[in-house]
C-alpha cells in the first residue's frame, strides 16, 4: 500500500472517530484538546442558560444553528451539525468558573486538523513547503468562520447576564 493512501485512512479514521465522539457528546472529547479559541465574560453561572436561545440565536441566514448538550453542571459543550456546510476545525466547550465568576467559551481544535498537518508533514518532508500556504489558508478561512459564530455564542451569553439586557444596544 502507498504511503499516500495509508495517510489519507489515518486521517479519515480520526475524522471519523471524531464524528462518532461529536454525535455521542462525548464529555472528554469536548472537554480535552488544544484551545485555539477564548473568550472570558463575568457570568455568575450557567443555571440561567437557556440552550435552546443560544441554539437560535447562532443560526444565520448562511448556517444552520450550533448544537448545545449540557455535559456537567458547569460545563455545556457546542458543535457544529455534523454535516454542515463548512468543515469545522473547532468543537466548542463552555466552563464556568465558580471561583472567579466567570464563564470562558473555548474552541477547542478538531483533532483531524492535528492528523492531516502531521500527515502532510511525515507524507511531504520538505515538499510541505509548498502545500503548506495553501493548507493554512484554508484553515484561517475555516477557522475564522467558526470564530465569528463562537464570539457570538459568547455575546449571548454576556447578554444573557445582564439584568436588563433588552435595554442594552450595541
Amino acid at each position: 500500500m502507498s504511503v499516500v493512501i495509508i495517510a489519507i485512512l489515518i486521517v479519515a479514521a480520526v475524522a471519523i472517530a471524531e464524528v462518532v465522539l461529536a454525535s455521542k457528546w462525548n464529555p472528554f472529547y469536548f472537554t480535552v484538546g488544544l484551545p485555539v479559541f477564548a473568550r472570558r465574560i463575568e457570568r455568575r453561572s450557567l443555571a440561567d442558560v437557556s440552550l435552546d436561545q443560544l441554539q437560535r440565536s447562532s443560526k444565520t441566514a448562511t448556517a444552520a444553528p450550533l448544537l448545545f448538550r449540557q455535559i456537567g453542571p458547569d460545563v455545556i459543550a457546542f458543535r457544529e451539525e455534523v454535516f454542515g456546510q463548512y468543515i469545522p476545525v473547532m468543537r466548542g466547550v463552555i466552563r464556568h468558573d465558580p471561583a472567579e465568576a466567570s464563564v470562558s467559551v473555548r474552541g477547542l481544535l478538531n483533532w483531524f486538523v492535528l492528523a492531516a498537518a502531521v500527515v502532510l508533514v511525515v507524507t511531504l518532508r520538505r515538499g510541505v513547503i509548498l502545500v503548506l500556504p495553501y493548507f493554512l489558508a484554508v484553515f484561517a478561512i475555516l477557522y475564522f468562520i467558526q470564530a465569528v459564530r463562537f464570539n457570538r455564542v459568547a455575546k449571548q451569553l454576556l447578554e444573557a447576564a445582564r439584568p436588563d439586557s433588552r435595554d442594552y444596544v450595541q
